[in-house]
């Protein structure tokens, strides 16, 4: 009887504590919160129930009745504590397992509230001692079912996550469903403690996942603000270009302004698109882009493409800023001979690479400096963008006076674009 008190006691003390953290929980909206409390309560009342109802076994200044009315308790709450992890999980709609769930907890209540009279569920000695009615196997049917129900609704909640995290989820269950199976079928009292962890278990499982969630949509904002950042970037720039072409050639000018057109034609849709697209679409919105270019650099630009690999996808205008920055930096910094950029795509065992070379001036990776500050923060937003999306990564690679190579590396496998 002791240690049953002890761990009815710290399950109690936990339960307490689940309340506090739901409490100070402000990602989880009201009515969550108020169906954490329910399941916290009627956990804690069945305890309860059960531990008075052992505490009066045997008692003989106690009342039959109220030993009755105690296990009656014991036996209507217990079911419900056992199906509340149901509630837990997040469920947007009512299934038909769920359904029959509630129906066979409404039978079970009023079975129990009619056996407290007919004695059907307990009877006593005349030492006021209780045991197991003509029925009890009706309750235990009952309640078998309702695990097996538990059980389904469960399982179907796990089909909602990827494989890997169905393993924590499925864990848990099996920790509650042990714990009920120990108590009734070899009477160790354990079955509220393994409701109890399985709660809290829970609790860290949907949160950890509600975290998870939070992240996305804030991945998700960075990334429409970095493009928000891009776009009206790249096309002042483009503007600018052909501003510059109608100086010196104006019917060269025309000629960019056709360009132009049939670019924003064929592109606007790429523009707002903000999932990852086939490397051949970005390769041919920068194609556009340096058409643009070599139009007003005329010879002072040579474009390069050695490309050994074309089936994958990348997250879009991941490449273009960095073509941009190498004639920006590159050709455009170019004195004392024409300049040269050559885009360069490799697959490799677990990744593939887009290599952007340049054969300009050249800087210093580690140094920021307001000639440069400005393709520094063009490469931060790609880098952010390659791991936030798809987990690539983005490598920087110049030396002075010699050029500049910018390598995009996007994965095969794992959060791949």
């Amino acid at each position: 009887m002791s240690y049953y008190t002890v761990i009815l006691t710290l399950s109690w003390i936990t339960l307490g504590i689940l309340c506090i953290l739901v409490a100070e929980n402000g990602r989880l909206a009201a009515s969550v919160k108020r169906s954490c409390y329910l399941s916290y309560v009627v956990i804690a009342a069945s305890a309860l129930a059960e531990w008075i109802g052992l505490r009066l076994n045997g008692d003989l200044a106690c009342p039959v009745e109220l030993l009755k009315a105690v296990k009656c308790a014991d036996y209507i709450l217990t079911p419900m504590a056992c199906v509340l992890i149901v509630r837990q999980i997040g469920k947007k709609r009512t299934s038909i397992w769920e359904k029959l769930i509630n129906w066979i907890l409404l039978a079970n209540t009023i079975f129990q509230l009619v056996c407290v009279f007919t004695g059907w569920m307990v009877t006593t000695d005349a030492g006021n001692h209780y045991s197991k009615g003509p029925l009890y196997s009706v309750y235990a049917v009952l309640y078998f079912v309702l695990i097996i129900l538990t059980v389904i609704e469960f399982v179907s909640y796990g089909q909602r996550f990827r494989r890997q995290n169905r393993l924590s989820l499925y864990a848990t269950l099996f920790l509650i469903v042990a714990g009920i199976l120990i108590q009734e079928l070899w009477g160790v009292r354990v079955a509220y403690l393994a409701l109890t962890l399985g709660m809290a278990l829970l609790y860290i499982h949907n949160t950890e996942f509600s975290q998870l969630a939070a992240d996305d949509a804030l991945k998700e904002q960075r990334i429409s603000l970095m493009l928000s950042q891009i776009r009206p970037h790249f096309l002042f720039n483009t503007l600018a270009v052909i501003r510059e072409i109608y100086r010196s050639d104006p019917e060269k000018g025309d000629t960019a302004i056709t360009e132009f057109a049939g670019f924003l034609r064929h592109n606007m849709e790429a523009l707002s698109v903000e999932k990852p697209i086939p490397f051949t679409e970005e390769l041919d919105f920068v194609r556009r882009y340096l058409d643009l270019q070599m139009l007003r650099f005329g010879d002072e630009l040579t474009v390069n493409y050695d490309l050994e690999a074309t089936d994958f996808s990348l997250p879009v205008l991941t490449l273009q800023p960095i073509v941009e920055n190498a004639v920006t930096y590159g050709v455009r910094k170019q004195r004392k001979r024409s300049g040269i950029v050559t885009i360069r795509s490799l697959e490799r065992d677990e990744r593939f690479e887009i290599h952007v070379i340049d054969n300009g001036p050249g800087f210093d990776p580690e140094t920021l400096t307001e000639e440069n500050q400005e393709a520094h923060i063009g490469l931060k937003n790609v880098r952010e963008r390659l791991r936030h999306t798809c987990g690539g990564e983005l490598e920087v690679n110049s030396v002075c006076g010699t050029g500049t190579t910018v390598i995009l590396i996007i994965p095969k496998e794992g959060d791949v674009c």
